[in-house]
């Protein structure tokens, strides 16, 4: 997927960090494609305005075809905070994900996680790192379901990996579900909805990335209601 012409969409900002809704096909940071990343789309768009930020980087990952949000370091002072918030587990991240079947009401999914660096796949192994996903079903569509994710720990396709693991592959994903599963969807059917920050980042509320329109789609064609 080809990053998007329209401008990034600032959730919120602060003297620290700004919160932006990445959108799929949009690299977290530099890879040897040579594609512009996240921080630079943003900085293109600050510059359209007369502006620009001295320091701008990603203060966690998401992978390139996963739509969401996004926190960025404005300066020193953010990319320290928002790293300690994640290291003390403040830092709470809700995912929405369709996948293949019925998981079931609620779960989670405790197998740790290795990964295969010359393919970019994680698989389970007992010599993994350990990895904690919790999972609660919002909609049952039949032969798929619509499941909000959180995470415990930040292991690489971690959600994908899982999912796949107790055969609940995410729709769309090429590279853990077989098909059709992996041909329903242009891309891995998962969306970073929401975050909570700790109290002293002063929000009252999480905040939230609406569904993409592709994956709105994708939903009502299933049945479901976006």
């Amino acid at each position: 997927m080809k990053p998007p012409l329209l401008p990034i969409k600032v959730i919120y900002e602060n003297d620290f960090f700004l919160a932006v809704d990445k959108p799929a096909g949009v690299l977290s940071q530099k890879d040897k494609s040579g594609d512009p990343d996240l921080a630079e789309l943003l900085q293109r768009d600050f510059a359209k305005k007369g502006g620009r930020l001295p320091f701008l980087a990603p203060a966690h990952r998401l992978d390139r075809n996963t739509s969401g949000l996004l926190l960025l370091a404005k300066n020193a002072e953010g990319a320290r905070l928002v790293t300690g918030w994640i290291k003390d587990g403040k830092l709470g991240k809700t995912y929405l994900a369709l996948v293949k079947g019925d998981p079931g009401k609620s779960g989670r999914y405790d197998f740790p996680l290795a990964k295969d660096e010359e393919n970019n796949q994680a698989y389970v192994s007992e010599d993994g790192s350990a990895a904690l996903t919790e999972f609660r079903r919002s909609q049952f569509l039949g032969n798929s379901s619509l499941v909000e994710v959180s995470l415990h720990t930040g292991r690489s396709h971690q959600i994908r990996a899982h999912f796949a693991a107790a055969g609940h592959a995410l729709l769309g994903d090429k590279k853990y579900a077989k098909k059709p599963w992996s041909e329903i969807f242009g891309r891995p059917a998962l969306h970073a909805w929401r975050l909570s920050l700790p109290a002293e980042a002063g929000l009252r509320a999480p905040l939230t990335a609406h569904l993409p329109e592709d994956f709105r789609g994708l939903l009502t064609k299933l049945g479901g209601k976006a």
